[in-house]
């Protein structure tokens, strides 16, 4: 049987400061902290590591390289966003009006078998949170070609909802 991996797991990104980056995303995610390195010299935070589940080792590190670091560019070579997905709409809709109410700026789009919503951490990094229809639902082959289905996700976002995500323009 041929090689291949079971899943994509985890991410490492590396952030102005981890300490506060640390607090954005378990205030705003609601993470569980499974891990913090420090620097032995200053003690500060090094890196931290994060999960959506207690009993996984992580889904998210994010690692410290300094206040001066400059951000990630539009339209760069590198990482566009990176996704997380949401068990049922319900929860989408709960953590994009957290989002809203934290004052994270948002965009939404809907892709027909799925609804995103957009934004960024506080040193650019991008995120989406998403909820996907069983793939039962699909009415289609592909996820991604082809028109139609879109306004099958009513929810808060109705009055922004977009066609292209700001992350793909």
């Amino acid at each position: 049987m041929p090689y291949k991996p079971v899943s994509l797991d985890h991410v490492n990104i590396f952030v102005r400061n981890a300490e506060q980056s640390h607090r954005w995303y378990t205030d705003i995610l609601g993470l569980h902290t499974q891990d913090t390195m420090y620097f032995k010299d200053t003690g500060r935070v090094r890196a931290v590591f994060l999960a959506c589940d207690p009993a996984h080792a992580h889904d998210v590190a994010l690692f410290e390289v300094g206040e001066d670091a400059p951000g990630p560019q539009k339209r760069q070579v590198g990482l566009n966003h990176f996704a997380w997905r949401m068990g049922c709409l319900d929860d989408l809709k709960e953590i994009y009006l957290r989002l809203k109410d934290k004052g994270v700026p948002v965009s939404v789009s809907d892709h027909t078998v799925s609804i995103g919503v957009y934004f960024s951490d506080p040193d650019g990094n991008g995120l989406e949170v998403y909820y996907e229809l069983p793939r039962s639902e699909w009415r289609r082959e592909r996820p991604f070609s082809g028109t139609g289905d879109k306004g099958r996700f009513p929810g808060p976002w109705d009055e922004v909802i977009q066609g292209t995500p700001a992350f793909a323009r």
